[in-house]
This record gives C-alpha cells, sequence and structure tokens, in this order.
C-alpha cells in the first residue's frame, strides 16, 4: 500500500509514506525539504509526542530508549514547570494511540542554500492505524535558523 485518503483523513504504511504526506496535503507553507525524526540516542523512529498548548512547541519521548528530546527550537519556548502541568498535551490519534512517526516540514524564505527557515510543520504517522496528520506548526522568526534542519 501506499499514501492514500481515507474518508477525510490520510494514511500510510510506512515512514516514506509520512514524508510523501507534506506533497500530497500541502500546509498553506509548503514544505521544501522534509526530515523524518530519529531518536539520537538509539535511532528509534517511534516517539510519544507532547505539545505546549498553542502548538508551537513539541518535545518527543523514544518509545524505544526512553528518552525526551525537544523538537527544533522547542527547549527556548517551552512552559516553564509550574505552567507545564497545565498546558502539556499528549498527541492522540482518534484510535487512541499515543505512538507516531514524525517528520518535519521546512519552508524556506527562497532556494538558496543559506536561506532561513521561515515555517514548521511537524507531521505524525499513528503506528497502530496509520492515520496521518500535522500535530504543531509555527513561524521562525529568527536567523540564521538553518541549523533546525540538523536538528531534528
Amino acid at each position: 500500500m501506499a499514501l492514500r485518503k481515507v474518508d477525510d483523513s490520510w494514511a500510510g504504511d510506512d515512514l516514506d509514506d509520512l514524508v510523501a504526506y507534506f506533497g500530497a496535503d500541502q500546509h498553506e507553507y509548503v514544505a521544501h525539504q522534509v526530515v523524518s525524526a530519529h531518536c539520537g540516542h538509539c535511532t528509534g523512529q517511534v516517539f510519544v509526542l507532547e505539545t505546549g498548548e498553542s502548538s508551537t512547541c513539541v518535545r518527543r519521548t523514544c518509545v524505544q530508549c526512553d528518552q525526551t528530546a525537544y523538537m527544533l527550537d522547542s527547549e527556548e519556548y517551552w512552559p516553564t514547570t509550574e505552567e507545564e502541568a497545565e498546558v502539556g498535551y499528549i498527541v492522540e490519534c482518534t484510535c487512541g494511540s499515543d505512538e507516531f512517526e514524525t517528520a518535519v516540514g521546512f519552508t524556506f524564505y527562497d532556494d538558496t542554500p543559506a536561506s532561513d527557515i521561515r515555517w514548521v510543520n511537524i507531521a505524525v504517522r499513528c503506528t497502530s492505524d496509520g492515520l496521518i496528520g500535522y500535530c504543531a506548526s509555527w513561524k521562525i522568526g529568527y536567523g540564521p535558523s538553518r541549523h533546525l534542519v540538523d536538528s531534528v
């Protein structure tokens, strides 16, 4: 199988389908580059994700090794410890699962190799039923920012 529409949603069978999703269901800011997430500790590819209340920051916990990491520049914007209990949301699929493959779509200001990032979109694929969707997105309002591509 491959990336496909299921009713009003998208579904896929693997990480390649998740990457293809960025081209099939384009966000307002079209992704110029898509990078799939891998755990920096064990290279696992399945995560439990938590977002801040505004979905402008994400941290992930690897299902394989239980290591937690902030995605991109999320640590700078993550709510303080006191606020965290009130505003953190675990990303959950409609099937009830909270384990996902994850990828980031980067939109750059232009096509030059050193162009800064304008926008990031984070999409997920549920490992239980294959449903795919966006879980967070935000503007990158500073430069240089190209280093974030390597931080996925």
